[in-house]
C-alpha cells in the first residue's frame, strides 16, 4: 500500500456499484452484475475496485452506493476484504442514474468526514491494469478539486472508438503541465467524427471517473439541477433516520440524470487529467479479448478449453472442458446452466439474446445456478417433483436461521468441514460423510462449526421445495 500524504487526507474513494452489463451474459445477469462476477484476475471487479483504491485512502474512508437488490452481495464481497470498508454503504431502492447516485455519496462523505472531504468517484466494473499511472494523474488533480474544480480523467484512445464519449482539452493550466483545461464534451460519436479526433489529437475517452470536493459537487447540483439536489438531499436524510433504508417513494423522486449531463457538461470548473491506466470498461466479451493474455493465435482460454486451429477467439470454461475446432472470432461461455456462442465483436446480439429470455421469463437472465445468501451459497443440482437436491456451501462462521418447514423432509450429508446442527433443542456435530434427517414441522438449524467452508448435500422431498414454505423461528437471547 502507498503512503498516503498530508495531501491525501481529505480523499474519500467512492465506488458506483450499478448496472446490469447485458453484453457480458451469461456470466453477468441481473440479479448477479458485472461487478459482482470474477471476469480477469483474482476477485470480482468491485473487489478490484475497491483493492486499488485502497492505495489511495484507508478502506473506512470508503462510501459504496449500490442497488439495495445488490445489498447482500456487495456487503459479502467487501467484507471478505476489510469488514472497514462497509462502514459507508449508500443503498438505492430504485435506480435513479449516476447524478443521484453520486449526490448521495457527497451527502454521507459531508456527514462522515467533514466539509473538506474530495470524492474520487471510480465506477466499480472498470479494469485498470497500470493503476501507478491513474494515482499520478490523481496526485495532480487534488490541488486543484481541493480549491473547488471539478477533475476529470481523460483516457488516451487507442482507436477510434465510437462507443465512448470523448472529452476535447485546451491548454494546459499554468504550473501543471499535466492538467488541462475543457473545451468540450463530446457524445458517442460517429466513426468518422471518432476518426478525425484521433488523428487530431488532444481529445480523449471519457472515463467516468471524477475527482471534486463534496461540497463542490452539491454546490453545482444547486445551480444546475435543484430538484436533484433537494431531492436527494431529502432521501439521504430519511435513510439516515431509517437505519440506511432510503424509502422507495422519496428516492423515485428524484430525477433521473447521468452526472455527465447534470453537472460536468454545464460547469464552468471542469479540468481534465489525461492518463493512460491500460483502462476498460470491459462492456462487451470483445473488449474482455482486448486486454487479456493472448497465447501465439491470439486466442484467449480462461478455464478448462482447447482451440485446435482456431484464431481471435474468447473462451471462457466455468465447469467442464470446451474444445473448439476451425473457427475463429468467437466468444463461448461455458456456466452451470447455460452457453453461449457468439461473434465476440456483436455485442448487440448478445443483448437481444438477453432480451429474448426475458420475454420468455427464463430465470437464466435473473440468477446463476448457484445463489448466493448472507450465509453462504447453494446450486441446485436435481430437481423432479417432490425431490430437489442442492449443494449447500456455508460461510466460515456463518449460520442459518432457526425454521422449521411444514411441507418437506429434508436430509444432510456433509461432505467438507464440520456442522453443527441444532434439531428441536438438541445440538449436534457432523463431520464429512455423516448425515442426519429432518423431519416435517421440526425446529432445527445449521452452523458452519468448523474453519474454512461448509459443504453439504441436501436433499428435500415434499410438495415445498426449495425456501417456499419455510417459518423462520425468532430467538431472543
Amino acid at each position: 500500500m502507498r503512503d498516503s500524504s498530508s495531501l491525501r487526507n481529505p480523499l474519500v474513494p467512492v465506488i458506483l456499484a450499478g448496472g446490469s452489463g447485458t453484453r457480458l451474459w451469461p456470466v453477468s445477469r441481473s440479479a448477479f452484475p458485472k461487478h459482482l462476477t470474477e471476469l480477469t484476475g483474482t476477485g470480482s471487479m468491485l473487489q478490484q475496485t475497491a483493492l486499488r483504491l485502497r492505495s489511495l485512502a484507508a478502506p473506512e474512508r470508503l462510501v459504496v452506493v449500490s442497488a439495495a437488490g445488490q445489498a447482500t452481495l456487495v456487503r459479502r464481497q467487501l467484507n471478505a476484504l476489510d469488514a472497514a470498508a462497509t462502514g459507508h454503504i449508500q443503498l438505492e431502492p430504485t435506480p435513479r442514474n449516476t447524478a443521484a447516485a453520486v449526490a448521495l455519496a457527497a451527502f454521507e462523505a459531508l456527514s462522515a468526514f467533514g466539509e473538506d472531504a474530495i470524492l474520487f468517484v471510480c465506477p466499480s466494473d472498470h479494469l485498470i491494469l497500470a493503476p501507478e499511472r491513474l494515482f499520478e494523474a490523481v496526485d495532480a488533480g487534488l490541488p486543484f478539486a481541493a480549491a473547488g474544480r471539478i477533475i476529470t480523467f481523460g483516457i488516451t484512445p487507442s482507436r477510434p472508438d465510437t462507443g465512448f464519449g470523448y472529452i476535447a482539452a485546451g491548454e494546459s493550466v499554468d504550473g501543471a503541465p499535466g492538467v488541462r483545461v475543457v473545451k468540450r464534451f463530446v457524445e458517442k460519436p460517429p466513426l468518422a467524427e471518432a476518426e478525425r479526433m484521433l488523428a487530431e489529437g488532444g481529445h480523449y475517452w471519457n472515463s467516468g471517473m471524477f475527482l471534486m470536493g463534496a461540497r463542490t459537487l452539491i454546490d453545482e447540483l444547486e445551480a444546475f439541477e435543484p430538484e436533484i439536489a433537494s431531492r436527494a438531499a431529502t432521501a439521504y436524510e430519511a435513510g439516515k433516520k431509517a437505519a440506511g433504508e432510503i424509502p422507495l417513494g422519496l428516492f423515485r423522486d428524484i430525477p433521473s440524470m447521468p452526472v455527465d449531463k447534470a453537472v460536468m457538461e454545464r460547469s464552468q470548473r471542469v479540468l481534465v487529467v489525461p492518463c493512460d491506466p491500460r483502462w476498460s470498461d470491459v462492456g462487451s466479451w470483445q473488449a474482455l479479448w482486448e486486454i487479456m493474455d493472448k497465447d501465439d493465435r491470439n486466442n484467449v482460454i480462461a478455464g478448462d478449453a482447447i482451440i485446435e486451429n482456431g484464431n481471435n477467439n474468447l473462451v471462457k470454461s466455468e465447469h467442464r472442458l470446451v474444445a473448439l475446432a476451425g473457427v475463429s472470432d468467437l466468444a463461448v461461455i461455458e456456466t452451470a446452466d447455460a452457453i453461449l456462442i457468439a461473434d465476440k465483436a456483436n455485442s448487440e446480439a448478445v443483448k437481444a439474446v438477453v432480451g429474448r429470455l426475458a420475454k420468455d421469463n427464463r430465470s437464466q437472465v435473473d440468477v446463476h445456478a448457484r445463489e448466493m445468501r448472507p450465509w453462504g451459497s447453494f446450486v441446485v443440482l436435481q430437481r423432479a417433483p417432490g425431490v430437489m437436491v442442492r449443494e449447500v456451501l456455508i460461510d466460515d462462521g456463518a449460520s442459518l436461521d432457526l425454521q422449521r418447514h411444514p411441507g418437506r423432509t429434508e436430509n444432510w450429508t456433509i461432505v467438507e468441514g464440520c456442522a453443527r446442527t441444532e434439531l428441536d433443542g438438541r445440538t449436534v456435530e457432523l463431520g464429512p460423510a455423516e448425515s442426519m434427517s429432518v423431519g416435517r414441522n421440526v425446529p432445527h438449524r445449521l452452523a458452519n462449526a468448523g474453519h474454512g467452508p461448509l459443504r453439504l448435500i441436501e436433499v428435500q422431498t415434499g410438495e415445498e421445495l426449495g425456501e417456499i414454505g419455510t417459518i423462520r423461528i425468532e430467538t431472543r437471547t
